[in-house]
């Protein structure tokens, strides 16, 4: 078993891995909004025609539609928590490779913003259509239920 410390150039590599790493998790993210806000857009349309052929077809989709949003909402949470470590793991490397000001340093300190600069984030902004969409969603059932014959 090798007890010396990592060369300088293994984390070189190591630091080229975590970057495209954490590439990934942030692009998969937004892909993640996009297919879920097709899917929603897909149910809404679903939603129209079945609830007029019977009001208890809302019912259903709306059961499909929340079951859906919180599939999204898991692997958003998950997602997340990957790319945060692949972010934690990024300053320890610029730390071992003596980079004081890097990409995950600079990343890290606008994450760490005050003020109202706190909400502009992509994180906030995703929470924000997750919202929107369940929001939406209450409305539709709760428009089902006023309507019932």
């Amino acid at each position: 078993m090798n007890t010396e410390p990592p060369s300088q150039e293994h984390y070189r590599d190591e630091y080229k891995l975590v970057f495209e790493g954490y590439k990934f998790f942030v692009s998969i993210r937004f892909i993640t909004v996009a297919f879920g806000t097709s899917i929603h857009s897909a149910l809404i349309t679903v939603y129209s025609n079945a609830v007029k052929e019977n009001p208890f077809n809302g019912y259903a989709i709306f059961s499909v539609a929340i079951l859906f949003l919180l599939a999204l909402l898991i692997v958003e949470r998950r997602t997340t928590s990957l790319f945060r470590s692949f972010l934690k793991r990024g300053k320890e490397l610029e730390f071992h490779l003596g980079i004081s000001d890097g990409f995950f340093h600079r990343i890290t300190e606008l994450s760490e913003q005050k003020g109202f600069r706190q909400f502009i984030t992509h994180t906030w902004g995703i929470s924000l259509v997750y919202a929107g969409v369940f929001i939406f969603w209450i409305t539709l059932l709760v428009a089902t239920i006023i309507k019932e014959p």
